[in-house]
């Protein structure tokens, strides 16, 4: 079966650039040149590189072109590091590009969330994260109005207590935030993610939801995060309660804790005489 155009071109592409043709950071010629040196269309050319793209070899740049990708491990992201954070453990410079805007009624979706009525009024925060000065991820928070309306802390990124995240600000208003629930799920952007971060429509993305609550399980925020998988790994740092060595987790009545494996543990009292 013959090789189809932009499996050709992917599969040559890919040798240029094992062979150090182009260097990391360098800008691939037009899609239209290459179109030409490969007797091909520029659809064909685009498809190929995208091949490319999603193995992380090469990257798009929204309105500029198509780049050969530095080789760089993926960015760790435990669950609860915020992830300008992450961003910069990773030593990148972190950037962060956001919008508030108040009053926005939640969706059905969101409302579910915050465990509110649909409509209800809203702050919502939209983000995308930077490292060096490069899409790395977006964000959406939701926030009830009601919690912080005509405080100094509405918005998130703006006021006394900008960027210092939710149980902080909250706390300033006195909601405890006692815990956070995660939930993640893969799936393919569109076309404005895909976009906005510089990924084809193929390559995964792990979205993340997260949702503060108060110690009683009222939320008090929502947010989405979509990761694109060839750059980020989520790392889950979970503790892992004392056990017993007899394994049944808890030391049972009348035992001694320093009695060797397989030995019966002594009595309490005068031994009996055989």
């Amino acid at each position: 079966m013959p090789t189809a155009d932009y499996q050709r071109i992917a599969d040559d592409l890919r040798r240029r650039l094992a062979e150090g043709e182009w260097s990391p950071g360098e800008q691939l010629p037009p899609r239209a040149q290459l179109a030409h040196e490969y007797q091909t269309s520029p659809a064909a050319v685009q498809r190929g590189q995208e091949l490319l793209i999603d193995t992380g070899l090469l990257e798009g740049r929204k309105s500029v072109g198509v780049f050969v990708r530095a080789p760089q491990a993926r960015i760790a992201l435990p669950v609860l590091l915020s992830i300008p954070d992450a961003i910069r453990q990773a030593g990148l410079v972190p950037g962060i590009e956001y919008r508030s805007d108040v009053k926005v009624p939640a969706p059905e979706p969101i409302a579910r969330r915050l465990s509110v009525d649909i409509d209800t009024l809203c702050v919502r925060t939209r983000y995308e994260y930077l490292g060096n000065a490069r899409p790395l991820a977006l964000g959406e928070s939701w926030e009830p109005m009601a919690l912080t309306h005509r405080t100094p802390v509405l918005l998130p990124e703006d006021g006394p207590l900008a960027g210092t995240g939710v149980a902080r600000r909250m706390a300033s208003v006195g909601v405890r935030v006692g815990h956070a629930q995660l939930r993640t799920h893969a799936r393919h952007p569109d076309d404005h993610e895909a976009l906005r971060l510089g990924i084809t429509r193929r390559t995964l993305i792990v979205r993340l939801d997260r949702t503060h609550l108060t110690d009683t399980g009222r939320p008090v925020e929502t947010a989405t995060f979509l990761l694109p998988q060839t750059r980020w790994e989520l790392v889950y740092d979970v503790p892992v309660p004392a056990c017993d060595p007899l394994g049944d987790g808890h030391r049972p009545q009348g035992t001694d804790a320093h009695a060797p494996e397989g030995r019966p543990a002594r009595q309490s009292g005068t031994p009996r005489r055989p």
